[in-house]
């Protein structure tokens, strides 16, 4: 395992994810006990879908929101997303090759989407691998990619308040997914860097701070007493 110094590097990071790619999405439905699907389920009601949008999913991993984005949007949308994963994205193009998705392999913090393009941004689990300068750096490029008036959507596991609730989870975050990781025949080691991420990353206030920074308008929300965050809200007219 790399220093900690080096974890947010973004070749560390795309590597980090590459590697786990094999076995990650088995891994997280299992860990989170079904919860990381209804997350993103939940995360995806928070926007009011409408015809002929052009709907952007940021650090999109294996495609996970995809379905949901599909689900509650109509046929008209143009569904665009981001991941610089090129294993992460070799499995989303397989799993979804049937489906009209612009995959974009490009780093989120040097993409080249045009300003005042996007109506939507969801995220799914894709925050807490940023520094707080590199979430600064996120939010200018949401708040540059969004139309005026445009929605956001984002959820991110987090440390919930609760010491009781605080301790297990990090517990099971920091060992126990480590060795189901292990069972998938992943790097242990990989997934034991996800507990890491998420005591450093805490919850969704300091990217909600960036976003409102940035000209958007937003607030954050809990999820299952606060063992997820997410952010909502809008680029203001």
């Amino acid at each position: 395992m790399r220093p900690a110094r080096d974890i947010y590097n973004p070749i560390f990071v795309r590597d980090l994810f590459d590697e786990m790619s094999g076995t990650y999405g088995a891994v997280n439905l299992l860990s989170s006990f079904g919860f990381s699907a209804r997350w993103r389920k939940q995360c995806a009601d928070e926007i009011r879908f409408a015809p002929n949008q052009t709907i952007m999913d940021l650090m999109s991993g294996m495609g996970e929101m995809w379905p949901s984005i599909i689900a509650r949007s109509d046929n008209s949308r143009r569904l665009q997303a981001i991941e610089f994963s090129p294993q992460m994205c070799r499995h989303a193009c397989e799993k979804y090759s049937g489906l009209d998705i612009e995959l974009l392999e490009v780093d989120v913090l040097e993409n080249r989407v045009p300003d005042s393009s996007v109506d939507v941004i969801t995220s799914g689990f894709g925050l807490k691998t940023f520094s707080d300068e590199q979430k600064v750096t996120l939010a200018n490029q949401i708040a540059r990619m969004l139309k005026p008036g445009g929605q956001l959507s984002m959820i991110e596991i987090s440390v919930p308040n609760l010491a009781p609730l605080r301790l297990l989870y990090m517990v099971y975050l920091k060992f126990v997914i480590p060795l189901i990781g292990q069972l998938f025949l992943g790097n242990p080691d990989n997934y034991r860097m996800l507990g890491v991420y998420t005591e450093a990353f805490r919850d969704c206030t300091k990217m909600t701070e960036c976003l409102n920074a940035a000209g958007l308008a937003v607030s954050q929300k809990q999820y299952f007493f606060g063992c997820a965050t997410g952010i909502i809200g809008r680029k203001q007219n």
